[in-house]
C-alpha cells in the first residue's frame, strides 16, 4: 500500500529530525510562543552556537519558522501541536525510564504542560 509507505516514511523522517534531546527541549520551549537565540539559550542552559545548528536542522524540515522583529529574530513552532504530541510520548516511554523516578517523570510533564496552558490561554 503506497499511501501507508509515504506515511511511515514521513513519520520515521519527522522522527529523526527531532530526535536529539536537546531538539525536544526545544520544541518544548517554542510552544510558548516566539523567542529569540539568547532567550532560549539561557532558559536550556545551551550554548548560542549549539542551539542554532538545532534550529537549522528544525528550520530546514520546515518545523520552525523564524520572524524577524527590528534588529531580533523570533524563533516559534511551525505547528504548534507538535510540542503537546511529544509531551503525550512520555506516557509511552515512562516505564522505559530507569535512571528517574517517577515523580520526576510527572514533574517534566507538569512544567510542559504549564508551559502549553500558557500558550492556550
Amino acid at each position: 500500500m503506497p499511501s501507508r509507505t509515504i506515511v511511515a516514511t514521513e513519520l520515521a523522517n519527522l522522527l529523526r529530525q527531532i530526535s536529539h534531546p536537546d531538539r525536544i527541549r526545544l520544541i518544548q520551549e517554542l510552544q510558548v510562543g516566539g523567542h529569540t537565540v539568547s532567550e532560549m539559550a539561557a532558559n536550556l542552559d545551551i550554548t548560542a552556537t549549539r542551539l542554532s545548528q538545532h534550529l537549522a536542522v528544525l528550520r530546514s524540515q520546515g518545523l520552525v519558522e523564524v520572524e524577524s522583529s527590528g534588529q531580533s529574530r523570533l524563533y516559534r513552532l511551525a505547528q504548534p501541536e507538535l510540542a503537546p504530541w511529544l509531551i503525550d510520548g512520555i506516557e509511552f516511554i515512562a516505564n522505559r525510564i530507569t535512571h528517574a523516578d517517577h515523580a520526576e517523570i510527572e514533574k517534566a510533564k507538569m512544567l510542559w504542560r504549564v508551559q502549553s496552558a500558557v500558550l492556550t490561554n
